[in-house]
């Protein structure tokens, strides 16, 4: 037996069709998504390596996830609960931003004025705050933390690309919730026998 992967893709139309792959090279991102890409396109994902290669291929501007990287700084707190919770709480004061924005129901220039004006000044406090820790905490590079703010730093112009584009997401959080039906069903799914079954599913997702 061996395992199999769902690659969830979020449309323009808010469907959310699943590929199915034998496994995660990086070659699969570019059959799931191709490569012709919309003309002045953005790709927004994760930080695995893999997306950031194919935007770097297709011309893609590649904006990254907040919600991954505060999830990095959860992992730290047992490691360094004070320093963790400061990245939490600047986090968090980023996201009270796009609560604001959503309120107001803000969009389009509008709503880029808005992150510019208050979210900006945040997210550069933000990333001055990681590289004072690196030049200052003298934090192992095992630790936790070490990795949470590695993660930050270098995935920087990738996490500021919301704020210039009024149609980016701050995060893919809108994809994590779409996730949920498939470890809804995965012991049904668990001895299925056949990959084909998982190919089929994606054909019906995309019906």
């Amino acid at each position: 037996m061996k395992g199999g992967y769902f690659w969830p893709v979020y449309g323009e139309l808010d469907e959310v069709c699943f590929p199915f792959f034998d496994g995660r090279a990086h070659t699969y991102v570019e059959q799931a998504l191709g490569l012709t890409p919309v003309e002045g396109g953005v790709l927004l994902s994760d930080g695995y390596a893999a997306y950031a290669r194919y935007a770097e291929k297709t011309g893609l501007t590649h904006a990254q996830c907040w919600a991954h990287t505060r999830r990095k700084f959860i992992e730290a707190e047992r490691a360094e609960p004070t320093l963790a919770a400061e990245a939490l709480a600047q986090i968090a004061a980023i996201y009270a931003i796009e609560a604001q924005i959503r309120e107001r129901k803000r969009t389009g220039e509008k709503k880029r004025e808005d992150r510019l004006i208050q979210s900006k000044p945040l997210v550069e406090k933000f990333f001055a705050w990681v590289q004072s820790c690196f030049e200052h905490q003298g934090l192992r590079p095992s630790n936790p933390l070490t990795a949470a703010l590695a993660y930050a730093r270098e995935r920087r112009l990738g996490l500021e690309v919301f704020l210039t584009d009024p149609e980016v997401p701050i995060d893919t959080n809108h994809l994590e919730r779409a996730l949920r039906a498939i470890p809804m069903g995965r012991k049904a799914w668990l001895f299925c026998w056949t990959e084909n079954w998982g190919r089929n599913m994606w054909a019906s997702s995309r019906a």
